[in-house]
């Protein structure tokens, strides 16, 4: 440090500069890593959120890192299909930690980390070795380490922290980031090509974990334009073959989403315009510019994306025109800034342009690298103020306050939202209090019912049921756990008209059944069940559930003696659950009441077939051979019955009435 101050200000930045003051770098990394801590300490406590049910607790992809391509896959249409390193990520979690949540956040925040000191070193260095930015030389450690503090504990970064699946944006920005510093390292005085090998290969990296990463060889081309070549045509002239191995990556990228894994969510297919979304996106960039200064009310979920009118989107539009305007006219006067606008542009793009992204209109990951500019400016312009306020006092001593007081404050917000994101009522009933929306409705339901609290959770699903169609499954399953089954029965016949290949579609569809079994609906029930059984088993308990009903429903059809209605109930339920020997049972007595003496065996077996020691199966099939005529076969199983349960009364009266004598008419 002591060295570089004799430097005088003005003079060009040396590789030795550069290499000065290891202390003040172990010093300022672990000042870094402190407020990042402290900052974001308490959503590592927080539960999964929202996509991580899909992405992490019934993502069979992730429970085995053997073979390892199937840790590198995703279910279709996920959160992370076509994110192979995040793919990879979470299956290294699962294996060190099962589905505890707190190892997941624990990586998020390292990653985290990791991006703010990554963003410190760019800064730093830029400042240093630049003509460009020669004129802040002399304050570059001061100024890196304010924007790398004030971003690191932003408050719109909670989100990448306490949401697990949001790590696919700092994964991508650790990968971008990294690519950015290597390319600095690579093209300062003394720089090796190996760095620029390094910041193909991050970039490279950063297509296997989030799309915005296309935008990563833009930046970097522009970064040696400004700040190291001088010009667009020296950097293509000197590292044309480096830039062009960048542009390379997007091979991957294309490879990796040829097939559209999540065509469902983002997209030219999801049905939803380029121009409508571009429209919906002008609010959200001017709202992220105000979160950026004021970071508060903070939304989990801004909803579903939906059609706005350019009348309604014109004022956000024209400050947005204004500013992409100004950005040009600074490239024609001052270039590092021009750089910084553009940065904020470009890395906000891929998600805030004209691909359209149907399930999300905005969220606040997507500001994750493009607030680094902001801050970067945001420092620049205080320091300025102040050197030009107190110029004896100088912008170091004013910057370093101002920084200590803005941090302190930011980390303060940022330890308050995690402690939302660990109450799962709360967290939801923030967003339905600052943007209400249907999908909000529909999680706070979820996170009423998690605490029992049944009738507001069923008052949340009726209000989500109006535009989320996954309500509509919620919604069945609770009104069918409280005797509503016609209702019941209405909510999930709707569910699956609009969503046949929803995850849960299986569980509605054999809940369906069982709810027009409770009414007494049996050619609907029928009818269901046949649709049911196109979809794989959702499950021992359900299917059990399912056997019970339609047991229930042929026992009240043969009351009333309807036995060919009741016998086809009782066959449901035994193919509703195979493995439970009383659906069997039920469906054998039935046949046997018809005389269907032989059928009637056939199902006594199938159920001795899965459950063998069930001795009323046995008993029933004995007195089903009995009457067939078949004594031998009828006494061997009755002393079977009794090898398993001596003294069973049942099988002792059986063997009874075998022994007697029969009389003439029965031996003919």
């Amino acid at each position: 440090m002591a060295r570089s101050r004799r430097r005088p200000s003005a003079a060009p930045a040396s590789v030795s500069t550069l290499a000065a003051s290891p202390r003040s770098r172990r010093w300022g990394s672990a000042v870094i890593v402190v407020a990042v801590a402290a900052a974001f300490a308490t959503s590592v406590g927080a539960p999964f959120f929202l996509d991580d049910g899909e992405a992490i607790e019934r993502n069979p992809h992730i429970r085995s890192l053997s073979p390892l391509s199937e840790a590198l896959s995703a279910p279709p249409q996920s959160p992370v299909a076509g994110r192979p390193l995040v793919s990879l990520s979470l299956a290294l979690n699962h294996a060190a930690g099962g589905l505890t949540p707190a190892g997941y956040h624990l990586v998020n925040l390292a990653v985290h980390g990791a991006c703010a000191l990554l963003l410190w070193g760019i800064v730093r260095r830029t400042l240093r070795a630049s003509d460009a930015a020669r004129p802040l030389a002399a304050g570059a450690e001061a100024i890196a380490l304010a924007v790398a503090l004030v971003w690191a504990v932003h408050p719109l970064h909670t989100e990448v922290i306490a949401y697990v699946v949001a790590r696919t944006e700092s994964m991508m920005a650790l990968c971008y980031l990294l690519a950015l510093y290597s390319t600095i390292r690579g093209i300062e005085p003394g720089g090796s090509t190996r760095w620029l090998g390094a910041a193909v290969a991050a970039c490279l990296l950063g297509a296997t974990a989030k799309e915005p990463i296309v935008t990563a060889p833009l930046m970097v081309l522009l970064y040696d334009a400004t700040f190291g070549a001088g010009s667009l045509r020296s950097a293509l002239r000197r590292r044309g073959a480096f830039h062009v191995a960048l542009l390379g990556t997007w091979l991957v990228l294309a490879a990796l989403h040829w097939d559209a894994p999540r065509a469902r969510s983002a997209g030219f297919s999801t049905g939803l315009s380029a121009w409508d979304y571009l429209l919906t996106q002008a609010p959200m960039i001017v709202h992220y510019l105000r979160l950026a200064v004021w970071p508060y009310p903070l939304v989990a979920d801004y909803g579903l994306t939906a059609p706005t009118t350019l009348a309604a989107a014109a004022p956000s539009a024209l400050l947005v025109l204004a500013l992409a305007g100004a950005t040009l006219y600074l490239w024609r006067r001052q270039r590092a800034l021009a750089y910084l606008a553009t940065w904020w542009f470009v890395t906000l793009a891929p998600s805030s342009s004209v691909v359209p992204i149907a399930t999300e209109v905005g969220a606040e990951r997507r500001m994750y690298l493009p607030l680094a500019a902001l801050v970067v400016l945001g420092v620049l312009g205080v320091r300025a103020l102040a050197r030009a306020v107190a110029p004896r006092v100088g912008g170091w001593a004013t910057t370093t306050a101002v920084t200590a007081v803005v941090t302190v404050a930011l980390a303060g917000v940022s330890a308050a939202r995690g402690l939302d994101y660990r109450d799962p009522v709360g967290i939801w009933q923030s967003v339905v209090e600052v943007r209400p929306h249907g999908r909000a409705h529909h999680n706070l339901g979820i996170a009423l019912a998690a605490q029992g609290r049944d009738d507001e959770a069923l008052a949340r699903y009726r209000l989500a049921a109006e535009t989320v169609v996954e309500a509509r499954y919620s919604l069945g399953f609770m009104l069918a756990g409280r005797g509503e089954d016609a209702a019941a029965a209405n909510a999930l016949r709707e569910f699956l008209a609009r969503k046949p290949d929803d995850v849960q579609a299986p569980r509605a569809a054999y809940l369906l059944v069982l709810v027009l079994a409770r009414q007494g609906d049996l050619a609907g029930a029928i009818d269901a069940f046949g649709r049911a059984q196109e979809f794989p088993p959702p499950g021992a308990e359900a299917t059990r559930g399912l056997a019970e009903a339609f047991t229930a429903l042929g026992a009240s059809l043969a009351d009333q003696g309807r036995l060919a209605e009741a016998s086809e109930a009782f066959a449901r339920g035994a193919a509703a659950a195979p493995d439970a020997p009383g659906a069997h049972l039920n469906h054998g007595a039935i046949l046997m009441r018809h005389g269907r003496t032989a059928e009637a065996e056939q199902a006594f077996r199938r159920g001795l077939a899965v459950a063998p020691a069930y001795t009323p199966l046995r008993n029933a099939l004995a007195a089903a051979l009995a009457t067939r005529g078949a004594v031998a076969e009828a006494a061997a199983e009755f002393n079977r019955v009794l090898t398993l349960e001596p003294g069973n009364a049942e099988a002792l009266a059986g063997l009874r009435v075998l022994e007697r004598p029969r009389s003439p008419a029965s031996r003919r």
